[in-house]
This record gives structure tokens, C-alpha cells and sequence, in this order.
């Protein structure tokens, strides 16, 4: 009894929690995440990089706050600076030329002007892979290589700009 009791619990509990859960969808190579609170829309998809899924680095990530997109890049530590080098390839191309891409505070992040975001995503669209490189404050390149299978339905279910690649 003591165990139907517990079952029935933990169901109660569930059913309380689920609505603050976090939704986690995967699509392709890609997980959407739906983090959102009352009004606050806060959701993403990110894919991780092939060389780097057991230290956590190396993550693409479109995200949508309210109706602003932004596209992310995490890495290892890069520093304290404001900004960061970042160049990037889709399958296999020569690198374009080096960017400034933003530093979040923790310094493990980069977001991409919106300019570049807005050609970066119409290139990911088109694309299976894209390799991106950020140089950290010692100027030691990572270099990350995602895999975008699934990228058109991923950015689709995103409610800011990045679903139609245009902006």
C-alpha cells in the first residue's frame, strides 16, 4: 500500500511541476527547448559540436527572447574582452574572413552581430555541416564542427526572425 501511495504521489507531483518544466524536443541533429515563463518566451535549438560533447563546449544555438533572435556559439573559456575572432565554413568550404562576434559575460559564449547571424542561418539552410572557429584570449583556435541535419524544421519552430532565414 505504502508503495501505491508513493506512486500516486509522484504522479500528483508531476502533474503540479510539469507546466515550469523545461520542453525538450529533438529534431534532427538539433533539440528544441521551450524554457518560457507566463509571458517571457524564451525558446531555442541547439545542436553540439562532433569534437567536444563530453566537456560541454562547442554548442550552435539559435534563440528567441520575446520576438529577438540571436545566434550563439558556446566554446571553452575565451576571456574577459568584449569580443571575440570568429570565422566559419559550411560543408567543407574555404573559412570567410575573421568576424567580431559579442563575448557574453561568462566568457564561454559568443553572439553574432545580427548582420552576420541573418547570412549565417540563410547559409545553414542550405548546408549539412558548418565549422566555426573562435580564437580565445591566449589566440588559441576551437574550432567546433556541427552537424545541421534537421536545421529547416529546427529554426521553423522558432517564433523570432530565424524561421525564414530572410532577416
Amino acid at each position: 500500500m505504502t508503495a501505491l501511495r508513493s506512486a500516486w504521489l509522484i504522479g500528483a507531483f508531476t502533474l503540479v511541476v510539469a507546466p515550469s518544466v523545461v520542453a525538450q524536443v529533438p529534431v534532427g541533429d538539433f533539440y528544441f527547448f521551450d524554457r518560457s515563463e507566463g509571458e517571457a518566451r524564451q525558446v531555442s535549438v541547439t545542436t553540439l559540436a562532433e569534437e567536444n560533447p563530453v566537456k560541454g563546449a562547442g554548442g550552435l544555438t539559435w534563440a528567441c527572447e520575446g520576438d529577438e533572435g540571436r545566434l550563439i556559439v558556446s566554446s571553452t573559456y575565451l576571456g574577459r574582452a568584449m569580443r571575440a575572432r570568429v570565422r566559419w565554413a559550411f560543408d567543407g568550404e574555404a573559412f570567410g574572413d575573421t568576424e567580431s562576434w559579442i563575448l557574453r559575460r561568462t566568457g564561454m559564449a559568443v553572439i553574432a552581430p545580427p548582420e552576420i547571424a541573418a547570412e549565417f542561418t540563410r547559409r545553414a539552410l542550405g548546408a549539412a555541416r558548418v565549422t566555426v572557429q573562435v580564437t580565445d584570449y591566449q589566440f588559441r583556435r576551437e574550432s567546433y564542427t556541427f552537424n545541421l541535419e534537421g536545421v529547416d524544421e529546427a529554426l521553423g519552430m522558432l517564433p523570432c526572425a530565424f524561421q525564414s532565414g530572410d532577416d
